[in-house]
């Protein structure tokens, strides 16, 4: 991994800890905060160091799309999950930690490839897979007030739907296209 490249792998992971704040913060709160977070990656963050984390085609382009799409794609789970914020943090958790842990198993590990995209793996794959349903089940029983106990009553469904929607989200992740995967 470049070194550029890992910054921004170990940013895009450790933003989920905002997703903790969900738990206490109402929509709008949540999603003046994704447009801040937009704001700040669009005009602070360049100006702070951040241009070490473009990638080439960022650098091309002038604007990394990636860093600026995230916070939008954090504002678009708030949008629709406004009423259900802990269902926001579960996709904030496949979003973040999935894709992120994806990215760094997969270009650590190697590995056999996927039949229908050669340029991603299965380790990649199964970390976004074991690494997202993970955060989900964690995020979501967290910002619900779900008691954290391994013993709880919701874990079995909690942990089987984060798992599903994890498994979906790294097909359609894995998917070749050229749309910025945090859409």
């Amino acid at each position: 991994l470049e070194r550029g490249e890992l910054a921004r792998r170990v940013v895009h992971v450790g933003c989920v800890a905002f997703a903790l704040l969900l738990r206490w913060l109402s929509w709008p709160q949540a999603a003046a905060l994704a447009i801040a977070a937009f704001v700040f990656n669009w005009q602070v963050l360049p100006r702070v160091g951040g241009r070490g984390m473009w990638r080439g085609a960022d650098v091309a382009r002038g604007y990394p799309v990636g860093i600026l799409a995230y916070p939008l794609a954090v504002l678009g789970l708030v949008l629709v999950f406004r009423d259900r914020l802990h269902l926001a943090a579960a996709g904030w958790g496949i979003l973040a930690v999935g894709d992120g842990m994806a990215s760094l198993v997969g270009q650590a590990v190697g590995g056999p490839r996927l039949p229908w995209n050669p340029r991603k793996g299965w380790a990649g794959f199964a970390a976004f897979v074991a690494f997202g349903a993970s955060a989900a089940a964690l995020l979501w029983a967290w910002t619900a007030r779900l008691p954290l106990d391994p013993g709880a009553a919701h874990w079995p469904r909690t942990l089987g739907v984060a798992l599903a929607l994890a498994v979906a989200c790294a097909l359609v992740e894995s998917v070749p296209t050229t749309l910025d995967d945090n859409v």
